[in-house]
């Protein structure tokens, strides 16, 4: 069977490393798979970049992808907001009731993580001042109720100013 790859459509200007802010290099490109709801995947050919400072290597994925993860980002939100649930008939198998367990336990030993990196990308980016960052309002939860698409904004957050979020190991 062949893969249908399909081709993602970059920005022009490329983003300093994150890691040391050094300039980034086109390197080459690959495929990586997209898994949608209900097991269906296809192939998106992803750009890959090298620090030309720390010699860090970096994928530029689209917003339609979350890092380490196979389906989409609109999936995993779904099953994040309750949408997706394993008896609904379209996620039936896929993905699996592990899988969504997985993602729920991941978003949930990374709350803290998240609220951290948007409180510090609001302070240090937004210029919001140091009220953010000692404020007891909630910034993931205003985000989460106010967008749409908000998984994909807090990982672009996230990740574009150097931050990470741990895979939860069983």
């Amino acid at each position: 069977m062949r893969k249908q790859a399909f081709l993602v459509k970059s920005s022009e200007n490329v983003p300093a490393c994150p890691c040391c802010g050094g300039e980034l290099r086109y390197r080459d490109s690959r495929l990586r798979i997209r898994k949608h709801e209900g097991g269906e995947r296809d192939y998106l050919c992803i750009r890959r970049f090298r620090c030309s400072e720390c010699k860090c290597y970096h994928n530029e994925l689209p917003d339609v992808l979350l890092p380490y993860k196979h389906y989409e980002t609109e999936v995993v939100s779904g099953v994040l907001d309750g949408i997706v649930k394993p008896e609904d008939q379209d996620s039936e198998d896929y993905p699996s009731v592990s899988t969504m367990q997985y993602w729920l336990l991941w978003f949930q030993q990374n709350l803290a993580n998240i609220e951290g990196f948007l409180r510090n990308a609001g302070y240090r980016y937004l210029g919001l001042g140091k009220d953010i960052l000692f404020s007891d309002q909630s910034l993931l939860r205003t985000v989460r109720n106010n967008y749409l698409n908000w998984l994909e904004m807090i990982i672009r957050i996230i990740y574009n100013s150097g931050g990470f979020l741990p895979a939860f190991y069983w």
